[in-house]
């Protein structure tokens, strides 16, 4: 039974919920990462992804049909984009934060994340964030080891 902590990434990018979406789009881009851990002080306060920066772009159901013909329209896109980017991460982050500890196994984290349909869950140990671990992560531990038995198809 392999536990998150042989698999997660130690090294962890994090940003604050008073900080602005515009800011987080940035470190998203610079750090190449799908999401960042929300802190507030040291305690893990929630989790955004560029999905949820993107589901936030898009009109939502029930508004207004009229903003789904105008989609199309660059310059409505980017206004939208512009008032988002001013909001703060905390209005948009995912919360609760969905956590795991070091010591759950892969196979229970993989399955929180398909439950709770995230990609990512903050590794937090006695109140500390320790790591992250992803889906990929997952996916890639157990393909080594389907590689490496002797039920591997070559």
């Amino acid at each position: 039974m392999i536990e998150v902590s042989k698999i997660m990434t130690k090294k962890v990018h994090t940003i604050s919920p008073d900080s602005t979406l515009k800011e987080c789009a940035k470190i998203l881009k610079k750090t190449r990462v799908n999401g960042l851990v929300v802190k507030g002080g040291e305690k893990v306060v929630g989790v955004i992804t560029k999905t949820d920066i993107f589901k936030a772009i898009l009109p939502r159901y029930p508004e207004n049909i009229d903003e789904e013909l105008q989609m199309s329209d660059i310059d409505y896109i980017k206004e939208r984009v512009s008032n988002l980017f001013n909001m703060k991460v905390k209005e948009l982050m995912g919360t609760p934060p969905i956590t795991v500890s070091s010591s759950v196994p892969i196979i229970r984290a993989g399955s929180i994340m398909l439950l709770r349909r995230v990609k990512q869950i903050p590794v937090v140990d006695q109140g500390k964030l320790t790591g992250i671990v992803t889906l990929t992560d997952i996916i890639t531990n157990i393909s080594k080891q389907f590689k490496s038995s002797k039920y591997s198809v070559s």
